[in-house]
């Protein structure tokens, strides 16, 4: 009998694994099959969900940010309902994380600390690393496109601070700025409508009026009703009411526009954007962005 290495470019993670000496009392076959579960061991390794994922920062971002939910498949959040983000910097961030199964989102006041620590603006794009138990590494891009150098000093956006510690002058010239964004935002969007929404929309028996200037050219008294697609991906049917007043003809979100609500947390001053993405034959295919108040 006689000892002799085993080698097998298999690839630099296994090359120390697969590297190893028959022993005189070890059968070939034995060998061959311990090979085996250490190459099966590997894969399995490889076979491992997604580590990273992006995020453009759309309307409402500021109080939540949905994760994607092929993502979310990989991540365990019954124990624990929060998670650290790493910036640049090396600077630690605690974010709640809510939802269950594919539905989660970062949130709450340790995730608005971090957009504003940053600076992050609407249309910025962050790539986010997960590291395991929680943890995640993020770059973040502006739009220029390209990744945003941060220094060690004081990073803090004004555009976020309260109203309270802004003179009249700053807070009006804030609030300029936030419409601009929302034109900006508006402007690369298909056809849309958008409507800030009121008590009359969220009470026990509420409606949503569609605007009469958008059905001149969208038939919605043509169809039964709309899918609302949401910022996390769910879809809800709502049923199209139509209302003939001569010369006028109302047409309204009835039958599961409350569920949609109460599904979203939606509350009076909230904007919310009804964009149209496709046509069926009974019914508009809308994706919702929500502003909050």
């Amino acid at each position: 009998m006689f000892s002799r290495p085993l080698c097998c470019s298999f690839d630099k993670q296994c090359s120390t694994v697969l590297s190893y000496s028959f022993q005189p009392q070890k059968s070939t076959l034995s060998a061959m099959l311990h090979l085996a579960t250490q190459m099966a061991k590997v894969a399995m390794k490889k076979k491992k969900g997604a580590t990273r994922f992006f995020k453009v920062m759309l309307p409402g971002y500021l109080n939540e940010l949905p994760i994607p939910p092929k993502f979310a498949r990989n991540l365990t959040v019954q124990n624990h309902r929060a998670a650290t983000i790493r910036d640049p910097l090396g600077r630690s961030w605690h974010a709640n994380v809510e939802g269950k199964g594919e539905d989660l989102w970062f949130c709450g006041e340790g995730w608005m600390n971090f957009v504003k620590g940053l600076d992050i603006g609407i249309g910025y794009f962050l790539v986010f690393k997960y590291k395991g138990n929680m943890n995640f590494y993020v770059k973040v891009f502006d739009l220029t496109a390209c990744e945003v150098e941060y220094s060690h000093e004081i990073c803090y956006s004004k555009r976020f601070e309260l109203s309270s510690t802004l003179s009249k002058q700053a807070e009006a010239k804030a609030s300029k700025t936030a419409e601009k964004l929302f034109k900006q935002f508006c402007k690369s969007l298909g056809p849309h409508f958008s409507i800030t929404l009121k008590f009359c929309n969220l009470r026990s028996r509420p409606y949503l009026n569609v605007p009469l200037g958008f059905l001149a050219s969208y038939k919605f008294e043509n169809k039964s009703k709309v899918i609302l697609i949401d910022p996390k991906g769910r879809s809800s049917p709502v049923r199209i009411t139509i209302r003939k007043r001569r010369p006028i003809i109302q047409c309204c979100f009835g039958m599961g526009w409350h569920e949609f609500c109460l599904r979203n947390h939606l509350s009076a001053g909230d904007k919310c954007i009804f964009e149209i993405k496709s046509e069926e034959a009974d019914a508009y295919i809308v994706h919702v962005h929500i502003i909050r108040e």
